[in-house]
């Protein structure tokens, strides 16, 4: 039987501690459920693979177009902060803390499959972009681990983009090494270091997912709805004006272009 080969970019995403933050692992399994059908329901027409529970505390998913992952990592992050995944999950603590972390793998490369239907199956698919995936987790996990048991000072890691302010920890590994740190150097720009609050973080990804929300009702949304409307205006005003939100949109553009450039190079093709 002949095997297809397809460039492709998965997702590996990893529970942070699911052994110590749960009080029963069934817990991070319908956590994960519900992220799955969420990403799966808004690319089913993109996903090679559909994101599917592997080694019990994790998904795994992949596309054909390597310009669906930042906004699949997006999608992630809008989905941890809306009021359906907190009142779903209101009874497990880590979540209603907020203090509920993942590690995103992502893995650029190729995958070998026999047929479509194959495809369609995590056990059966294979490939250096799975490889590359599980391994980019693990990767987020040692940079994770490193930080919070070492002074920066100690580190000797040419690789250390640490993603602090998010809760989906993010790393990227490709065939050729360059390619995924320059991935990981855009994606801790854009979501990280652009970040100088946990305000702007919310005022960001709000903004991303309703550009054309009004002041007062970004307002709203950032918890400023007990204000007069002219506060709330001055305060997102004020908060827009202190921020660096459109250079992080810049760098965005600037990620998916360096995407589909690399896709061509690798003789993929993209949407766009």
């Amino acid at each position: 039987m002949k095997s297809l080969k397809l460039e492709a970019i998965y997702m590996y995403i990893d529970i942070s501690s699911s052994r110590h933050v749960f009080s029963t692992l069934h817990d991070g399994t319908k956590i994960l459920t519900y992220l799955a059908d969420s990403i799966n329901n808004a690319y089913q027409e993109h996903l090679l693979t559909p994101f599917t529970i592997k080694d019990g505390d994790a998904i795994v998913g992949g596309v054909a177009d390597f310009q669906l992952l930042p906004e699949i990592y997006n999608h992630c992050l809008t989905i941890y902060y809306s009021p359906e995944f907190k009142n779903r999950f209101s009874s497990i603590p880590v979540v209603a803390d907020e203090a509920l972390n993942f590690y995103f793998g992502a893995g650029i490369g190729h995958i070998d499959t026999s047929s479509d239907e194959a495809l369609r199956n995590i056990n059966i698919v294979n490939g250096s972009s799975i490889i590359n995936a599980i391994e980019a987790s693990e990767k987020a996990k040692t940079i994770v681990k490193s930080q919070h048991n070492q002074k920066r000072s100690a580190l000797h890691n040419g690789e250390d983009y640490f993603f602090d302010k998010q809760p989906f920890k993010f790393y990227c590994i490709a065939e050729t090494k360059s390619f995924g740190n320059a991935v990981n150097a855009m994606f801790f720009l854009a979501f990280e270091k652009l970040i100088k609050s946990d305000k702007q973080r919310d005022l960001f990804r709000i903004k991303d997912n309703h550009p054309d929300f009004s002041n007062i009702e970004i307002g709203t949304e950032l918890g400023y709805g007990t204000l007069s409307k002219a506060d709330i205006s001055s305060r997102v005003s004020v908060l827009i004006a202190n921020s660096d939100y459109f250079l992080y949109k810049k760098v965005r553009l600037d990620i998916v272009a360096f995407l589909a450039d690399l896709q061509k190079m690798s003789g993929g093709t993209t949407h766009g």
